[in-house]
């Protein structure tokens, strides 16, 4: 049984730890079609709360139909339509007879190129002349409210990674799109799971569906006291042993970060052999770490002096990195460069800030810069 723990995909069910309040107001978002934001960091677990939430309301409410929109791999506008159309499809279909009627319903002016990758409805792919999507965006981002007005159910958009929109060549004229029709649909809402960077906070924030009418949930971390109660449950069912101190190193060494504490965990319990050691989990966060050593090479290749100056100084622990002691210390030009610096990071999702204070975004890039890279200057 090697898959004790879940850190290649959503995680749900005996997987899912915590956030028991967020689940509840969450579900009870799309019960009443309640448009909602989720803000956290990369790999905290927004799009496994949707899921949990979204299993928690279909019990309740049988009208309900999920749309899930995955933008964490979409570069181009075009892109994000076909995967509009592709999630409502997929939600209101049970197979691919039910695709190819719906298709043909309501497709009439333009006609987007249906296939499968299998025989279920789940397979579909759905693929649009750019030229047709831009003369039917309207229509398009009608389209979720468009169908569940016909199917008489309640729809809801899932929108991951939102925050990849503003990578797009016009980002603002689609956010404007969204603003404009999103207000006036009925019987559709929307939850977008996003980083906090600013084009987020600023469409959010200008969008009364949200920032009025709607809620806005920011993801905290998960207690180590839960995080390490689910990691010895596991190492349990698999008749392996670690004690309460022991599990809780596990969470606090990748700061509770939901994938990598599964993800540690698991490299943890392939290696111990009945009861698992501090050195064990040790040895595996810096095998973690040695694994991605060529990934943040690149990365912080691509960071400017300054930036690389800025996080120095986070890493050290400074809570206000703009007195001239600290400027000084970390080699930090002046304190309009570590704004700078700050607001760049903090738009490339490397840090993050929670509740004023910020913290590396990945805490084991944070261990490879600490113990890898400064280490050697």
């Amino acid at each position: 049984m090697d898959n004790i723990f879940n850190y290649r995909g959503i995680a749900q069910d005996i997987h899912f730890v915590g956030r028991e309040t967020e689940i509840k107001k969450l579900s009870s978002d799309f019960i009443f079609l309640t448009n909602a934001a989720i803000i956290a960091p990369q790999g905290w677990g927004k799009s496994s709360l949707v899921h949990q939430a979204a299993k928690v309301a279909s019990h309740k409410e049988k009208s309900l139909r999920f749309a899930y929109v995955d933008l964490s791999n979409v570069r181009n506008e075009e892109r994000f339509f076909e995967l509009l159309v592709q999630g409502v499809l997929k939600a209101v279909s049970s197979s691919q007879k039910d695709v190819l009627d719906n298709v043909g319903k309501y497709f009439t002016e333009i006609h987007p190129k249906i296939s499968f990758d299998s025989d279920s409805a789940e397979s579909l792919n759905v693929d649009f002349d750019w030229e047709a999507i831009r003369k039917n965006q309207d229509f398009l981002l009608d389209f979720p409210s468009q169908v569940a007005k016909d199917k008489g159910v309640k729809m809801i958009v899932c929108i991951d990674d939102f925050h990849v929109i503003s990578q797009f060549a016009d980002p603002e004229s689609l956010l404007d799109g969204f603003k404009a029709r999103w207000s006036r649909q009925d019987g559709v809402s929307y939850c977008v799971c996003a980083a906090a960077l600013a084009m987020v906070e600023k469409f959010i924030s200008s969008t009364p569906i949200f920032y009025r009418y709607g809620d806005i949930l920011r993801l905290d971390k998960i207690p180590v006291k839960e995080m390490s109660a689910y990691i010895r449950e596991r190492f349990a069912e698999c008749a392996k042993y670690l004690d309460i101190e022991t599990a809780s190193y596990i969470a606090e060494l990748v700061d509770c970060h939901p994938l990598y504490t599964q993800q540690l965990a698991h490299q943890s319990y392939l290696a111990a052999a009945v009861v698992c050691s501090k050195e064990v989990i040790a040895k595996a966060h810096e095998t973690m770490v040695d694994q991605m050593g060529l990934v943040f090479e690149n990365l912080t290749a691509s960071l400017t002096t300054q930036q690389l100056c800025y996080l120095h100084a986070v890493l050290a622990g400074e809570t206000v990195i703009s007195t001239s002691e600290v400027l000084f210390r970390h080699h930090i030009s002046s304190a309009t460069s570590a704004s700078r610096s700050k607001t760049a990071l903090l738009e490339r999702g490397i840090i993050c800030n929670i509740d004023g204070k910020i913290s590396m975004a990945d805490p084991i890039y944070a261990s490879w810069l600490k113990n890898r890279y400064f280490a050697k200057k």
